[in-house]
């Protein structure tokens, strides 16, 4: 719903070995509650030649996701901002997105944690408010950067339009 909204590209986090040789969810889990990461395969997208990523984790064992934390260990993002999301039976998000800021560095723009309960009735009005979030704090950046740049000198042709437009010329 989040790519659809925000017309992104999507990129799925792939554990790495070959068929079969991949560890099970239970060992994901258990590493995930060690603080461990597994090894997945590599992005299809770089996510530093991105502005925004955002990067989704289920809670487990009310931790990051191993296959997720391996991830973000391995594709640095660069000068890219981050949001993150997740998916929990009940507790666990601030933690998992503590968890995640400290294994790639960034602070989020915006968060949206998201129960199962609220996926099951329809995430929608909270998936609206995250994208407001960020959305809203992009547009806020956007509007203080152009605000603090020196204004250009005026050209001729801009003097020219300044005098047209006064009647002037």
């Amino acid at each position: 719903m989040l790519a659809a909204r925000l017309k992104a590209d999507v990129d799925e986090i792939v554990l790495a070995g070959p068929a079969g040789r991949s560890p099970s969810e239970a060992r994901c889990a258990f590493e995930a509650a060690m603080g461990r990461a597994v090894s997945v395969k590599a992005a299809r997208c770089d996510p530093a030649q991105y502005e925004l990523v955002l990067i989704g984790s289920p809670v487990w064992c009310w931790s990051l996701a191993a296959p997720v934390r391996g991830w973000l260990k391995a594709h640095p993002l660069g000068s890219a901002q981050a949001a993150f999301f997740c998916t929990l039976g009940g507790s666990g998000a601030e933690r998992v997105f503590a968890q995640m800021q400290d294994v790639c560095g960034k602070r989020a723009r915006a968060t949206l944690a998201l129960t199962q309960a609220q996926v099951e009735a329809g995430p929608r009005a909270a998936i609206d408010a995250f994208i407001a979030r960020l959305v809203g704090q992009h547009a806020r950046a956007e509007a203080a950067a152009e605000a603090s740049a020196p204004l250009p000198e005026p050209g001729p042709l801009a003097q020219a339009h300044s005098r047209d437009a006064h009647g002037t010329g």
